[in-house]
């Protein structure tokens, strides 16, 4: 009875209960008066009930929004998401190496910033699922080296380093299960350094949800190279990864050095003795944060990421960096996207529709102002 209209309702019950009506054009000349009120009386109560008719009272998503603009939680899901770009993991900070202590830090900010990591391929399809007053963030590792994943022997058994970001991840995960474990690693042919456990730990990321990410064979730059050795750098460790795992499949093009082909077309299709790939996206090395799919401010496939950084602001270093937009999205809360904790709605200021790129929203996903 959810989905009757309850006038169209109230006509269904009259002719019920009295047939003559079926022959009438109007339900109030087939019935007296009073009794087309007194239907109407009884339906309107028992639709105001609590499990009257449908088995329970159901909320919408208005009320669900209300109830969060009460606790003062004010859901923005038209606003800008990051993915967070590391490379190696080790005992002190450099260029393009995240300290070990840094790295359990950035976990512990994170998440006491309401951030919640996520997949990227469910980020990017609109498959966003992290409680309400939070915010999605990717993990992307590049270049898949032993500190991100490295495997430990203890006596007879083996197990994950609690001092490389698996680890650390897992770990954290347990405290705190609802910040999320899952990551993309964007993997070159040492796949993380380990030969002897180089299945093992390709076995363990697919089993548990992790994505992988085609690096390339040799790492160039694909802006310098002729449109043959492109697709030979992207459909060889498409070939190399199925060999390590024949269900491994990646969809997700990270350049190197975020340089883009000439012929850009090849990022996303193309073959190479036999061999062929396809990629829904293609990621670039540091900048911004990005509007999400649906926004008309989106990136297409081609997709800005932060690099993980610190920021000082006496000279300037560290700007673009990750340290730098948290600071930027401290003073500047209402262009962070916030989840409404429903995925089956894009929730954000009524104003912000007009924004909407309808055709890019998934299917019954729809739109709520506020």
């Amino acid at each position: 009875m959810d989905n009757i209209a309850p006038l169209q309702f109230i006509k269904a019950l009259s002719r019920m209960l009295n047939p003559y009506a079926m022959k009438q054009k109007s339900l109030p000349t087939a019935l007296p008066r009073i009794a087309y009120l007194a239907v109407a009386a009884v339906i309107t109560v028992c639709l105001a009930l609590p499990g009257c008719g449908s088995g329970g009272k159901k909320v919408s998503a208005t009320e669900h929004v209300d109830a969060l603009l009460k606790k003062g939680v004010r859901p923005n899901e038209m606003g800008m998401v990051m993915i967070l770009e590391y490379h190696r993991i080790a005992d002190r900070e450099s260029d393009y190496t995240r300290s070990i202590d840094n790295f359990r830090k950035d976990l512990e900010s994170l998440y006491q910033k309401g951030f919640r990591l996520v997949k990227l391929n469910d980020l990017l399809r609109g498959r966003i699922s992290v409680p309400a007053g939070t915010t999605p963030i990717v993990f992307s590792f590049d270049d898949s080296t032993e500190g991100q994943f490295r495997y430990i022997r203890e006596g007879a058994k083996t197990r994950i380093d609690p001092l490389c970001a698996m680890g650390m991840m897992s770990d954290f995960s347990r405290k705190h299960p609802d910040f999320g474990y899952t990551a993309l690693f964007n993997y070159l042919p040492e796949l993380f350094d380990q030969a002897r456990y180089k299945k093992a730990k390709v076995d363990y990321l697919l089993n548990r949800g992790f994505e992988l990410g085609d690096h390339t064979i040799t790492h160039p730059s694909l802006g310098l190279v002729s449109d043959e050795q492109v697709q030979k750098e992207i459909a060889l460790p498409v070939k190399d990864i199925k060999k390590v795992n024949p269900k491994a499949t990646t969809d997700i093009l990270c350049l190197p050095h975020g340089s883009i082909p000439r012929n850009q077309d090849l990022m996303f299709d193309g073959s190479y003795e036999g061999t062929t790939y396809h990629n829904n996206w293609a990621l670039l090395v540091g900048a911004e944060p990005m509007y999400p799919q649906y926004h008309y401010k989106n990136p297409g496939k081609l997709l800005p990421r932060v690099q993980v950084m610190d920021y000082d602001p006496e000279d300037g270093s560290g700007a673009s960096g990750s340290d730098y937009w948290l600071r930027y999205f401290d003073r500047h809360p209402e262009l962070r996207f916030v989840s409404d904790g429903n995925s089956k709605t894009i929730c954000a200021p009524s104003y912000m529709e007009t924004r909407l790129l309808g055709n890019k929203l998934p299917a019954g996903v729809r739109f709520v102002g506020y």
